[in-house]
């Protein structure tokens, strides 16, 4: 799944701004930037232009787990719809460790599975050995919950 030109332009130009931000310890940029990255995929999304990439990209610099959890799961219902699985995978990746985060042992679990599954199906071996990776991390946590 082709990513747009100008969507991947501008998403990169503002994350790179937001990272410069952060390193320079200007977090009222920062937030400005993220402000302008949010808006900037709900104004894609309205004008039809949906895309997954959008959404995993605002949720990895959602600093709030909670929230990053909606932006992910858009992405993944987006994903889902394109049958995008490299996206679906690393999506999923990115959900198991947000629950992770919040000590929902079960639902991490759950979504390192299907990443799991899903990386499976690509030829992506850095995620599959991420993926991998946060199942071995995770196993005993899984085993206990």
């Amino acid at each position: 799944m082709n990513i747009p030109p100008d969507i991947h332009a501008r998403v990169v130009a503002l994350t790179d701004a937001i990272l410069s931000a952060c390193e320079d310890g200007e977090e009222d940029a920062s937030a400005s930037l993220y402000a302008q990255l949010h808006a900037y995929c709900d104004s894609i999304a309205a004008a039809g232009r949906d895309h997954p990439f959008l959404w995993e990209t605002l949720a990895d610099f959602t600093g709030d787990d909670h929230l990053a959890i909606n932006h992910y799961t858009h992405a993944l219902m987006l994903a889902n719809a394109a049958q995008a699985i490299n996206y679906e995978a690393s999506i999923c990746l990115a959900l198991a460790e947000r629950h992770s985060n919040l000590g929902d042992v079960a639902a991490a679990h759950e979504h390192a599975l299907r990443a799991d599954a899903l990386a499976q199906r690509t030829d992506d071996l850095p995620l599959r050995q991420a993926i991998s990776q946060f199942l071995l991390d995770h196993a005993q946590a899984a085993n206990e919950g």
